[in-house]
């Protein structure tokens, strides 16, 4: 049985309905925009993300992730490998995950008809990775398959005591605070938050040692917005930093949900006299999050032995 290999505390309006020309062939009309907002006291969520690959690792992540019976999943980008086509958006996504994705928005041959569309509720909240962005449009099969809450490219919702955050950085990242769009949003909509957590997601981590590096573009200042914790992907591994002397927010990177590589650790080395760096590149897995009103529990859970936790992160409120 695998033992954690490490473990951190920390104290610490209107629905939009577009209709387009898909509707006229025969397509229902797009209704995105509509606001997820779930009351609850305590939830229980997946974190996914470098998963849409169509491999037995993605299918083991997504048995795992399946048997915890989360409340709902987001991802952390790069859904539809390898270039976010429309040709292979089904495989990649919705032979796995459509009991949890609702979206009636889709072609037809597209909806999924699982739980969440019983419910018609989404429980499946996606961030767009650089391979999504490849398409031609940018992002165009991602946008036509997932029905989101705004624009569907940065979006919000809440779930119990959690603010979600998905942001899109693009294929390299260059959203730059705080004069870009993204960054504006994300800056306007935490000042009015008054959720006890806030969690921001997207794809190319702000500081990693791996095969990619930072994105340096993505050094926003979290900790003055109020954020919690960073969730990312592109590296093709588990690992969390933080930046010694603060306790939030806490990163994390997932990105072992099913692509079938894995990217060396240190290939990028952080200093460790700034931050403090762990990272598994072994195996392959997802992260399971419990958070009740004054606690955040971040569990990253290996295919390998998926009831022995190898990392656990505690925010406390």
């Amino acid at each position: 049985m695998l033992r954690p290999l490490h473990s951190i505390i920390f104290l610490t309006a209107v629905s939009i309905v577009i209709v387009s020309f898909s509707a006229i062939a025969g397509n229902p009309p797009k209704t995105s925009g509509a606001p997820v907002n779930i009351a609850g006291d305590s939830i229980t969520f997946a974190v996914i993300g470098d998963y849409g690959r169509d491999t037995k690792q993605e299918d083991s992540v997504a048995s795992m992730v399946k048997s915890w019976n989360p409340d709902f999943i987001i991802t952390v980008g790069d859904n539809n490998y390898p270039s976010g086509s429309a040709y292979t958006i089904k495989t990649n996504i919705g032979k796995y995950y459509c009991d949890y994705i609702y979206n009636p928005d889709a072609k037809p041959e597209w909806q999924c008809h699982g739980k969440a569309a019983q419910q018609k509720q989404n429980r499946f909240f996606p961030a767009p990775g650089n391979h999504d962005n490849y398409s031609v449009p940018p992002l165009k099969p991602y946008l036509d398959y997932f029905t989101l809450p705004g624009d569907e490219t940065n979006y919000d919702f809440t779930w119990g005591p959690v603010h979600f955050y998905s942001v899109n950085t693009g294929k390299e990242a260059e959203v730059n605070c705080c004069n870009s769009k993204e960054s504006i949003w994300l800056r306007d909509a935490l000042q009015k938050d008054t959720k006890t957590f806030k969690i921001v997601y997207f794809h190319h981590p702000p500081y990693s040692g791996g095969e990619h590096g930072s994105s340096k573009d993505m050094r926003w200042p979290f900790k003055e917005w109020g954020v919690d914790a960073v969730l990312t992907g592109h590296e093709h591994f588990y690992a969390h930093a933080t930046v010694k002397g603060s306790l939030q927010p806490l990163y994390l990177i997932c990105g072992s949900s099913g692509s079938n590589e894995h990217y060396p650790c240190n290939a990028h080395p952080l200093d460790k006299d700034k931050y403090d760096w762990f990272c598994d590149n072994v195996h392959f897995g997802a992260i399971k999050v419990t958070v009740t009103q004054h606690k955040a529990v971040f569990e990253y859970y290996a295919v390998e032995e998926p009831k022995a936790p190898l990392d656990v992160n505690v925010i406390r409120k």
